[in-house]
């Protein structure tokens, strides 16, 4: 426990705070930054949550959401708040600095130190101070096990958010990093009184009618390899226009290409504003999609892993597919 210490002892020392996770935040980034957040502000800290994307609609719901600063959803009067100069900067759940965006690179920047806090296999350690556990279930278990180790009571507020994350990294208690570990921080989280239905039904089981046409419209895309081991999916811009939806609608598409019996390597593509192709990858068995992803420089888990390509998406697909065959191929030789 002694690299906990070492950060509670930066966060002791210091009074502005910064917190930042990756671009495209998933369950595990907000529900690890809000929970932090709730923590240092008990501590009496200055601390102020700025990301790149704004917050998917389906976590409107989580305790201190209303926190989180993005250069997208604020108004010009506003943007000097997202010139926040901190003393620290907590990185959460990014894998590699330049995750939390080049113009935050560029713009929100340490008077004192950088603090990585991660869970990723292929987790650079870029901070000055770097708590990478990768045998964790998610960044939102070193979170809980942080403010433990303070002594700090977990309470419902950050329960619900620390809950949310676990739950979203572990695919709900299905993927192989859902370890006994993981089962009893949650049901301590439990214990603080949350309602777990109601999670899941929030993040997972509230859709507009928009997502549903959008789903359609992706499916109509379904490619898939002669051998049946890689299929994908993609989605444009012209797509989320029709449809009246956004990207972060694509949210659990990639599911209907993991179910497919034959399947090992899941792709979905998602076509941003400015032309590039955002990527999430799965697999089920035994591909690493996390080499995949750091070929084109993202990163992630063996089994979820995601990257960001300067190609229009069916041009991506063609690249992702190659890379993907090829390791697969790998795979099949050395089994012979």
């Amino acid at each position: 426990m002694e690299n906990y210490q070492a950060i509670l002892n930066i966060f002791h020392q210091h009074q502005r705070l910064a917190i930042s996770t990756h671009i495209n935040p998933d369950g595990d980034a907000i529900g690890s930054e809000l929970a932090l957040y709730s923590f240092l502000k008990d501590l009496g800290k200055q601390v102020q949550i700025v990301n790149t994307d704004v917050v998917p609609k389906i976590y409107d719901f989580l305790p201190f959401c209303d926190a989180i600063l993005s250069p997208k959803s604020v108004s010009a009067k506003e943007i000097p708040d997202i010139n926040y100069s901190p003393e620290i900067l907590v990185v959460l759940d990014a894998g590699m600095l330049k995750r939390i965006g080049e113009d935050l690179c560029r713009s929100l920047i340490p008077t004192e130190a950088i603090v990585n806090i991660d869970h990723h296999t292929t987790a650079e350690r870029f901070g000055d101070y770097n708590l990478v556990e990768a045998e964790a279930s998610s960044t939102a278990e070193i979170i809980y096990r942080l403010i433990k180790h303070h002594g700090t009571p977990i309470g419902k507020e950050r329960a619900l958010c620390l809950y949310t994350g676990i739950m979203f990294d572990t695919g709900s208690f299905r993927y192989t990093n859902s370890t006994p570990v993981a089962h009893r921080i949650a049901a301590d989280l439990i214990e603080e009184g949350i309602a777990v239905d109601e999670v899941f039904r929030l993040v997972y089981e509230t859709v507009p009618i928009g997502r549903v046409h959008l789903l359609g419209e992706v499916l109509k895309t379904l490619g898939i390899t002669p051998d049946g081991k890689i299929a994908w999916l993609y989605a444009t811009q012209e797509m989320f226009r029709k449809t009246g939806t956004t990207r972060e609608d694509v949210e659990g598409f990639i599911n209907q290409l993991r179910s497919i019996d034959s399947v090992e390597v899941a792709i979905l593509v998602s076509e941003l504003e400015n032309g590039k192709s955002r990527v999430s990858l799965r697999s089920k068995a035994y591909m690493d999609v996390s080499e995949i992803a750091a070929e084109f420089d993202g990163g992630g888990h063996r089994r979820a892993a995601g990257c960001e390509i300067d190609a229009p998406c069916e041009a991506a697909i063609v690249q992702l597919v190659a890379s993907a065959q090829r390791r697969i191929d790998e795979s099949a030789n050395q089994q012979m």
